[in-house]
């Protein structure tokens, strides 16, 4: 029982509310949150069990019971979805389920759905760039797709994670078009070299160095996800507003 003087447990996921509710993750010792957090986070949790369903069903060729599936997750995440993060994820998905079954026309308007809910990383303007160009250039708008992949790299990912893809669509929309690769992303190529921590293709021309890039770094993490793989302390618990 609480003291008359003693302060409540503030929850460790907003950092503002009275912590009144059991928490723990699997295999982690139980701590308190507070209502709301409580709500959000089991939400979070349901929403990857979700996502992993529908893309299974996808893959077998469910494509519309997998989408039902995330319609129904939205609905029932509306109330606690305060900042859209299930939406934004739920909505890459959705992308990527259409473009994959050859949807491409549905697959454009659920990027221009996706895009209307606004971006909060630079991560996420990359995917959805990318999941656009794929769309545009399956409806033989190969152009327009490059456009698409280029206005969202450009803005820079500190952490260049996935970037793989990227570089090779960069390389192949260009050649479908007849050009070079703009010389404007040899500054992306490098940073990509730099953050993998690995040596520039030694290769004569912009299209080839990103190529051999891309496969350099197809199976590996950023220089500073393996140093973070390696650092045994204790990771802080994921904040609710993040």
């Amino acid at each position: 029982m609480q003291a008359p003087d003693e302060k409540p447990e503030i929850c460790w996921s907003c950092n503002e509310n009275e912590a009144t509710e059991p928490f723990a993750y699997p295999g982690a010792p139980l701590t308190l949150v507070c209502a709301r957090c409580l709500e959000w986070l089991s939400m979070r949790d349901e929403l990857e069990h979700v996502l992993g369903q529908s893309l299974e069903l996808a893959e077998r060729g469910h494509i519309d019971e997998a989408l039902e599936r995330l319609n129904a997750f939205l609905e029932k995440s509306r109330g606690c979805d305060h900042d859209r993060r299930f939406a934004r994820r739920v909505a890459h998905v959705r992308a990527m389920i259409l473009s994959d079954a050859g949807r491409y026309a549905e697959a454009e308007q659920a990027c221009k759905a996706w895009a209307q809910l606004g971006f909060t990383r630079v991560s996420e303007r990359w995917e959805h760039g990318f999941e656009t160009a794929l769309a545009l250039d399956a409806l033989g708008r190969p152009r327009e797709a490059l456009a698409a992949l280029e206005d969202a790299l450009g803005h820079r990912d500190p952490y260049l994670f996935s970037v793989g893809e990227k570089l090779v669509a960069l390389v192949e929309l260009s050649e479908k078009l007849g050009q070079p690769v703009d010389p404007k992303w040899q500054s992306l190529a490098e940073a990509v070299a730099e953050a993998y921590g690995i040596e520039m293709p030694a290769h004569e021309s912009l299209a080839e160095r990103m190529l051999a890039l891309a496969e350099m770094t197809r199976e590996m993490l950023p220089k500073c996800a393996r140093d973070s793989e390696n650092d045994d302390r204790t990771r802080k618990p994921p904040q609710l507003d993040e």
